[in-house]
């Protein structure tokens, strides 16, 4: 049974409505403006038109107040029914003028701020409908396009459109209107004048844009070779380990220099024809007065227009060149964001997109009848060698499982991938229950079928949200702590801007999916997996470096306090035998831990505040001043460095003994011998500055390890004496900002293994990490506490792509992500490659005991484990050769044999 969503403003099938609606992209930018900021754009402009009247009482006051209130006469003056005198009236405009131009201001910032507001709105929406649309290429897309292309188009080439979007209907009505106003009043004085004054007007209307029709496609060739560049980054971050093994860095960075010397040559042709368009607009601009000048001034001396007009006209005539400039250099605005969105749009709508009611559609379908997976006739041509499936037509009853023997080159994968409803049939049909997968939502192929491959995707986030990404469909419930009014906010803008109704800060998990009924249980769930599938090991060891999940309560913690006490008496007990850890203790210094751990007797509650950054916080420098300890702890800091400069200048950047004496970055070496100069006059004269990095240098100083003898002995016991009034002085100056040790209290700033150990592995012992995971796994195990190790291992990042995994891991996880959801339909590629390899068949086993009951597909290259399967399809060049049973592992050559040619095998 399925949980019911909520936190969503409609059901889906409105949303998808809604979407389709309002989905599409209008190849003509002005036309998508007005579709989707109709009501923004009037509101702009009605604020533009209440401007003007204040505007003008602004330029009319300072008149009024020099004429009437300071040159005038006749006084008292009646205003609003009350008598002014001169000084009363001048007070009275002034306020007046004051009050006008306050109010120009407000109506500014509020025409301002709405035309950012509709910009922005409608920028989000667009980049919506991209993104969107990205969800919607079919995979073969991605094979030709650049994911570094996609992300400069939604990231940033976007973004100048934005300033164009609340200027699309305001300035040229308010431009227009203006030039308009002056044009008038030029005919009215005369209309020969006026004639003159228009006369070029057509010209320039003929040639300008057929000058901006050339700026316009090198604009264009402009936006595609950023582009390329763009792609070139991407794969040079992506190729990097290749490009040092190869020494092809100067190959790379020579054709980067190819990109970007075709971007300058593309841009200054532009430079040279923008600005001449301009130098002809000006040059015309300025050949009008010539008229003005003769012919009106003939007309003058022939008394047909008095000599005030001409002078009116051609002041009226000043005034008309900026608002003519204003249209001009609104239409090459428009000119460029039409070329830029129109370069953007053109990539995002490919004729194979997927319907929009794929992504949300949310159908309640009847598959009770269903008995089988149906393929009739199914072919598929890719882009590349070995990438067809022809004419495929088979029944896998469900409940089976069923291999698919072929190599690289056989069509296995896209067949596969069709059975998943990943990639679609050229040709032919792919049913279950009735239902065609092409034309299932993914909402429905999300929760019935699962995929997974040798290359799972694997998001830069915990390894438990990389299990359970496959039970994120639709909100479930909000999560705790959410601000309804925030909520509301929210889901109202995304409806405003037609972005997605559903709210990220709710709770995504589907229990009832994983076939749980809480969180505990969910997590319990995973754990169970990852123990099934060998990766509990590598997630117990990450457990004991995380941090413990507040989630798990107190209970947790009072267990690991108890394993802490069971690991200090055995410790204790075991006197110098078991001397690998350096416990905390209040009156005694830590040879193992860090300067900074020995002053707080705690560390940092932020994780992200590392020993050196604790130099510049305020509270901790004050407590040290206090306790008379900055100085000396100075003094030791620049000591080190000292030490560090004489031994390190000549040093590369990998050597080993870096590793160990990591306290000044490589870079910053050249810094120090300034600070160490200024030093010799004294340390009381440094500068806070060099005070401060010279105490962070100090702060990383870990006794037994770093043997420079810079911590002596009377420093520590200095640092011991002053410890209690340092502490009291951190929980004043900033309280809840450190975690204070203490034996009887869990510390959560401290990992888990420092929890159960409540010291330091002793630096000077070469066995001491050995010694400590023994003593720690009787504990563990004494305490059952492997379950909540587990659990703060999951919460381990794993880095962009899982970077900080291992590849076997990797594909682990995409295993087991699908497995979470309970599929109907399990398909499986490349994870098990049927050769024989060592521990293959139990993996495999234990596989099909959790998904017993369900339709396995697994696509292997070998044979060795065919025996596990109810039967299997045999393919060569995207063809079946034989849809049979497989022979017995009890079958003279089948037990392990290494199968270098399966089509070769098929063909047996």
């Amino acid at each position: 049974m399925r949980r019911t969503h909520t936190n969503s403003p409609g059901p889906d099938a409105a949303n998808t409505e809604r979407k389709a609606r309002d989905g599409g992209l209008d190849r003509n930018f002005f036309r998508y403006i007005w579709r989707y900021s109709r009501r923004q754009q009037l509101v702009i402009l009605a604020i533009t038109l209440v401007s003007f009247p204040i505007l003008y009482v602004t330029l009319e006051l300072p008149k009024t107040i020099v004429n009437q209130a300071i040159g005038g006469k006749n006084f008292p003056k009646i205003v609003f029914g009350r008598e002014f005198d001169q000084i009363e009236y001048l007070i009275l405009l002034s306020l007046g003028f004051l009050l006008a131009v306050g109010l120009n201001g407000v109506v500014k910032y509020v025409m301002n701020v709405y035309k950012g507001l509709a910009g922005e709105r409608t920028l989000r929406r667009l980049r919506y409908q991209l993104f969107e649309r990205v969800l919607r290429f079919r995979l073969p897309h991605f094979s030709r396009a650049s994911s570094g292309e996609i992300i400069a188009m939604i990231a940033s080439e976007v973004q100048p459109l934005g300033g164009f979007i609340a200027d699309a209907i305001a300035v040229p009505i308010f431009q227009g209107g203006t030039l308009l106003v002056y044009l008038s009043f030029i005919f009215m004085q005369d209309p020969l004048l006026g004639a003159a004054a228009v006369s070029l007007y057509p010209f320039q209307g003929w040639l300008i844009p057929r000058l901006q029709k050339r700026v316009n496609m090198l604009a264009r060739e402009r936006v595609r070779n950023l582009r390329e560049l763009s792609e070139d980054v991407g794969a040079s971050i992506a190729g990097i380990r290749d490009i040092h093994a190869n020494n092809t860095a100067a190959y790379h960075l020579a054709e980067f220099t190819n990109r970007l010397q075709r971007n300058f040559d593309i841009r200054y042709e532009i430079f040279k024809r923008k600005f001449m368009i301009k130098f002809i607009n000006n040059l015309m601009n300025q050949i009008t007065p010539f008229f003005f000048y003769s012919v009106g001034g003939y007309l003058v001396i022939k008394g047909q227009i008095s000599f005030g007009a001409l002078v009116a006209v051609l002041a009226a005539y000043k005034d008309l060149a900026s608002p003519w400039k204003e249209l001009l250099d609104y239409y090459q605005n428009f000119a460029d964001t039409q070329v830029k969105y129109v370069a953007v749009v053109e990539q995002f709508d490919p004729p194979d997109l997927y319907p929009v009611e794929r992504l949300h559609a949310d159908p309640e379908l009847d598959f009770s009848a269903a008995q089988s997976l149906v393929l009739t006739h199914v072919s598929y041509s890719g882009e590349g060698a070995g990438q067809e499936v022809n004419d495929v037509s088979a029944e896998i009853p469900l409940g089976e499982k069923l291999a698919v023997l072929g190599s690289e080159a056989s069509g296995r994968t896209q067949l596969l991938m069709m059975m998943a409803g990943l990639l679609s049939p050229s040709s032919g049909r792919i049913e279950i229950g009735g239902y065609n997968l092409e034309a299932l939502p993914q909402s429905v192929l999300g929760r019935r079928v699962a995929y997974a491959s040798a290359h799972p995707y694997i998001l830069n986030d915990t390894i438990r949200f990389n299990l359970v990404y496959g039970l994120l469909h639709r909100p479930i419930a909000p999560s705790d702590g959410i601000d309804e009014a925030l909520l509301r906010t929210r889901l109202a803008e995304a409806e405003l801007t037609g972005n997605a109704s559903y709210e990220y800060l709710s709770s995504w998990e589907d229990l009832a999916e994983a076939g749980v009924g809480s969180v505990e249980e969910l997590d319990h769930r995973i754990i169970e997996n990852i123990e099934a599938f060998g990766m509990s090991d590598e997630v117990y060891r990450l457990g004991l470096q995380a941090r413990l999940p507040e989630a798990l309560g107190e209970e947790a913690r009072q267990r690991i306090l108890s394993a802490r006490n069971m690991i200090a008496e055995q410790v204790r007990a075991a006197g110098a035998k078991a001397d690998f850890v350096e416990f905390w203790s209040e009156d005694s210094f830590n040879r193992s831990a860090t300067l900074a751990e020995n002053l707080l007797f705690g560390v940092p509650r932020d994780p992200d505040v590392t020993t050196r950054e604790l130099a510049d916080v305020p509270a901790f420098r004050e407590a040290v001043r206090e306790a008379g300890l900055e100085d000396a702890l100075v003094a030791a800091g620049r000591d080190l460095a000292a030490a560090m400069v004489e031994l390190f200048s000549n040093v590369s950047g990998q050597s080993d003994a870096l590793a160990n004496y990591s306290f000044i970055p490589m870079d910053e070496l050249p810094e120090v011998a300034p600070v160490l100069r200024r030093a010799k006059d004294g340390i009381g004269r440094l500068k806070p500055r060099d005070r401060a990095r010279l105490l962070g240098y100090a702060l990383q100083l870990v006794p037994a390890k770093h043997r420079l003898g810079i911590v002596t002995p009377e420093l520590e016991a200095r640092v011991v004496a002053a410890r209690p009034e340092l502490v009291r002085a951190l929980r004043r100056k900033a309280p809840g900002a450190f975690h204070f040790f203490s034996r009887e209290s869990f510390n959560e700033a401290l990992t888990v293994e420092q929890n159960l150990l409540f010291g330091h592995l002793r630096a000077d012992r070469r066995k001491s990490r050995e010694q400590a995971e023994a003593v720690i796994a009787d504990a563990v195990e004494r305490f059952e506490l492997r379950p909540l190790i587990l659990r703060a291992g999951l919460d381990f990042r794993v880095g962009i792509g899982g970077s900080r995994l291992s590849s076997l891991q990797r594909v682990k996880i995409g295993l087991l992500r699908g497995l979470m959801r309970r599929p109907e339909i399990l398909v499986v590629d490349d994870l098990f490659k049927g050769n024989g390899e060592e521990g293959e068949d139990a993996r495999l086993g234990k596989l099909l005991q959790m998904i017993e009951g369900r339709t396995v597909i697994v696509g292997m290259t070998g044979t060795a484990l065919l025996d596990q399967f109810d039967h299997c399809l045999r393919l060569r060049g995207g063809a079946i050769l034989a849809d049979e049973r497989p022979p017995s592992r009890s079958r003279p050559g089948a037990s392990g044999r290494n199968e270098d040619d399966p089509d070769a095998v098929a063909a047996e």
